[in-house]
């Protein structure tokens, strides 16, 4: 019995640490954390042929991170869906700082959603 009980500790032991060695090599944590990162989309500018919204992202965190990828999604008076379109920010975002890019819809755009994909920390 007292073997069974170390065994079993040690399957435990060795599975704990290779989580912990696989969790640091891919970026990833054991632990929950928030990633602070809002995006904002409310700048919209309607032109005759297309409509221009300002997506900007705010890092609110201490790390930075890159390839930042955001959905967007345009709809028209009604609350149909005309567009969903993919903007990605590859640079580097600091910590406490913001990066911001036009994005064109539709001209039918009167309102849009939006809202942050996937990121990735840099250490």
């Amino acid at each position: 019995m007292k073997s069974l009980v170390r065994i079993v500790l040690l399957i435990v032991l060795v599975g704990g640490v290779a989580l912990f060695i696989i969790s640091r090599q891919n970026n990833t944590s054991l632990l929950p954390e928030t990633i602070d990162l809002t995006v904002d989309c409310s700048n919209l500018d309607n032109i005759l042929v297309t409509s221009t919204v300002n997506v900007a992202v705010h890092n609110l965190s201490n790390r930075s991170h890159k390839d930042i990828s955001v959905k967007i999604v345009a709809f028209d008076e009604s609350g149909k869906v005309l567009k969903e379109k993919y903007t990605t920010f590859s640079r580097k975002l600091d910590p406490k700082s913001i990066f911001d890019k036009p994005v064109t819809l539709p001209a039918e755009t009167k309102r849009c959603d939006c809202k942050i994909v996937s990121s990735h920390p840099v250490e």
